[in-house]
């Protein structure tokens, strides 16, 4: 169901890391997204020209992540150089390429996603294929749905400083990930929400836990941001 009207914080990336972060200048990563960018168009591109759904085109294009949500991911992890990402929802993996790309650059971090396959043409080879081999040692790609995985990934990984949830966008789902996360992620740790504009869920745990939040507009959609401590 959906009551609230959102509104946002901040209109623009830029906007939100001058305040959030006034120290940093993200002009500094321009050359890195470009190169970034250009890979992701290249096999973009590439899908274009495939059927969906398809083995080989398992999800539809504008499945993926907008270029400015991933960009938006990609300088948050290089600002706070996290020790652990968590996300949920990969497809075909262009947020896990650019904050795999991010904690390279930082040399530091590991990141843990959650996918897993629902329909009869989707399968595990193209969970996350965009992931070039380079990145995939600081990769743990775990098989299965957020409610039955993110609390057992949780339990078992120390310092989560940033998570993400990019599955399922249903009330249901949406708040049992940001209690799973609250509750378990780092003190001063950030929890990411894409596409909040669907129905209550950002607003009804924010407001019920007291939590510091902002809402980003990105392209048509909106990304949400809380901050634990």
């Amino acid at each position: 169901y959906k009551k609230i009207q959102y509104s946002y914080d901040f209109s623009s990336i830029e906007e939100f890391f001058s305040e959030k972060f006034p120290s940093e200048d993200i002009s500094r990563f321009e050359t890195e997204l470009v190169e970034l960018e250009e890979y992701s168009n290249e096999f973009l591109k590439d899908l274009d020209s495939k059927d969906y759904p398809s083995k080989e085109k398992p999800y539809p294009i504008n499945y993926s992540i907008s270029s400015d949500s991933r960009k938006f991911l990609y300088i948050l992890c290089r600002v706070m150089k996290p020790k652990n990402v968590i996300e949920t929802g990969v497809a075909y993996g262009l947020s896990s390429f650019y904050i795999l790309s991010a904690l390279k650059k930082n040399d530091v971090g590991r990141l843990y996603s959650i996918d897993s396959i629902f329909r009869p043409w989707q399968s595990t080879k193209m969970i996350g294929i965009v992931v070039p081999e380079n990145l995939r040692d600081r990769w743990d790609l775990v098989l299965g749905k957020s409610n039955e995985r993110l609390e057992e990934v949780f339990n078992e990984t120390n310092n989560v400083e940033i998570f993400i949830h990019d599955s399922l966008h249903s009330y249901k789902n949406m708040i049992f990930e940001f209690n799973c996360a609250i509750n378990r992620i780092h003190d001063n740790g950030i929890i990411i929400s894409d596409d909040v504009l669907g129905n209550d869920a950002f607003h009804d745990f924010t407001n019920k836990n007291n939590l510091k939040n902002s809402i980003l507009k990105i392209e048509d959609s909106a990304i949400g941001y809380i901050e634990k401590n």
